[in-house]
């Protein structure tokens, strides 16, 4: 009888989770690494896009750990991944992803001011 009712809790919960995304509809996304996303986001919505570009030049003037906090303080940025996965890439980039209101955003913030080393194999 436990066992059924635990199921059935599970079954419940797992049915809950499934379908939240989808009941109050996705919120957009935009990708503003897309050419043009910024010009269009000026037009649509020019609040967005000047808290966009700030956000954008104002990433690589924090310490990684802050940013998510100071985006949060400065912009009202909530959902903040701004993941310690540094790109392989040349250079070095990182994902940033935040929402302004309902609104996702989502970038690939190119490092600066990062020093590598070339160590030999051994």
């Amino acid at each position: 009888m436990f066992v059924t009712r635990y199921a059935l809790a599970g079954f419940t919960l797992l049915v809950s989770a499934l379908a939240a995304p989808t009941l109050g509809g996705a919120a957009p996304t935009i990708d503003l690494d897309r050419p043009g996303a910024l010009q269009s986001l000026e037009q649509t919505n020019p609040d967005h896009a000047a808290k966009v570009r700030l956000i954008l030049q104002g990433v690589s003037r924090n310490p990684n750990s802050d940013v998510p906090r100071w985006m949060q303080a400065a912009f009202a940025a909530h959902d903040v991944s701004y993941v310690p996965v540094v790109l392989t890439s040349h250079p070095a980039k990182r994902r940033l992803s935040f929402v302004l209101d309902d609104t996702r955003y989502e970038a690939v913030i190119v490092l600066t001011g990062l020093r590598g080393d070339v160590v030999p194999l051994r």
